[in-house]
């Protein structure tokens, strides 16, 4: 790896450590997101041969001869996207929940003196997913994958991802998502100590190695939903694509929450899930209808996993960039169709609560499509 993408100077110990600890979680999410295939080796073998490899990778570092360079844009075009390799791993499934949401974040579910939220009609969940945006355009993805696009081992070739780029203006949401980055606030960094920080994927530092974050998410959420089907050679859309095809209000609603429920993991690849479902969870209590971005922006603040608090930076700063992520994060979701946003008000939908009760339920087998 370190001979493909070069570093531009030597790396040091503190260098090695922090890298080990990004490819084990990188390993681990390409385990419980079906990226890995079944065959490979457990994440948390390699993460013990990483370590062991720690010497050579500084050795390695510091001889620049010979090296081909490839961009991490170019790789990170391709991955995997056929459902016959996604694993199932009970074991390592709870650990990357346990990465995911934190027992502060499940507090939030319905206590026992609470009244659970009725289930939705299905005529309801049914709307709301016919309605969603996000929704209608996985649609659309699938229509245009067609009768069948050029893939190799279940991998979307890099051109057909520049055409589906231009086709679905993914680039405005890709640079939109950039925008709202945390680490945009100015002054943040201004100090030595933060400024020789390792990078951290929960304060954004690592956006730039997720440069297909929205069209993953359309071939993940499609691919989970059966809209299309990957093959080894050809991926192509499957009858429930078809725009004649005809859907019970039962078939919508499961239809938009395992699309939706796809894409609020991939999306947020990264990223820290508990402010998303600090809306979600409290709208399984019937009494809460609503929340406001600010009482999420509070929360998260407060909460034990947030990564700006104890950063270094000064209260202000560091809070400002806290309620950016909250922002960002929420406005990933915006288009799903799991709250209604008005203003700085995020509505109970229907949808939001098929989704966030099978957030609840089981979000390792959500994970695994």
């Amino acid at each position: 790896m370190l001979h493909e993408w070069p570093t531009p100077s030597g790396l040091d110990t503190s260098d090695v450590e922090a890298l080990v600890e990004t490819l084990d979680t990188f390993w681990r999410f390409l385990r419980a997101t079906g990226r890995m295939r079944s065959g490979s080796a457990e994440p948390k073998v390699l993460a013990k041969e990483a370590r062991r490899a720690a010497p050579t990778m500084i050795d390695t570092t510091l001889d620049s001869a010979g090296r081909q360079s490839m961009t991490v844009e170019e790789a990170l075009e391709e991955w995997s996207g056929d459902p016959d390799d996604w694993d199932d791993d009970e074991e390592f499934d709870d650990g990357f929940l346990d990465d995911f949401t934190h027992d502060e974040t499940w507090a939030l579910e319905p206590g026992p003196h609470d009244e659970w939220v009725q289930d939705p009609p299905g005529e309801d969940s049914a709307r709301d997913a016919e309605q969603s945006p996000y929704v209608q355009q996985c649609l659309r993805f699938a229509r245009w994958i067609g009768d069948g696009k050029h893939v190799a081992e279940g991998i979307l070739s890099p051109a057909h991802v520049r055409e589906a780029f231009l086709e679905f203006d993914l680039e405005r949401w890709e640079a939109e998502f950039l925008a709202r980055s945390p680490l945009r606030v100015p002054g943040l960094f201004e100090s030595p100590g933060p400024g020789d920080r390792a990078p951290d994927g929960q304060l954004g530092d690592l956006d730039v190695l997720v440069p297909t974050r929205s069209l993953q998410s359309l071939w993940r959420s499609c691919a989970s939903a059966h809209l299309i089907e990957v093959g080894p050679t050809r991926v192509h859309a499957t009858p429930a694509a078809d725009p004649q095809c005809e859907r019970s209000p039962d078939d919508w609603a499961q239809l938009g929450h395992r699309l939706v429920a796809s894409a609020i993991v991939t999306r947020h690849f990264l990223e820290p899930l508990d402010p998303v479902m600090r809306v979600l969870l409290p709208f399984l209590t019937e009494s809460v209808d609503r929340v406001e971005v600010s009482e999420v922006q509070d929360w998260w603040w407060e909460h034990d996993a947030n990564p700006w608090v104890d950063l270094g930076v000064g209260s202000s700063p560091a809070r400002t960039a806290s309620d950016r992520q909250v922002e960002r994060l929420l406005w990933a979701a915006d288009d799903t169709g799991v709250w209604r946003r008005e203003g700085r008000t995020l509505h109970r939908t229907a949808l939001g609560v098929d989704v966030a009760m099978h957030f609840m339920d089981d979000l390792s087998r959500l994970l695994a499509g």
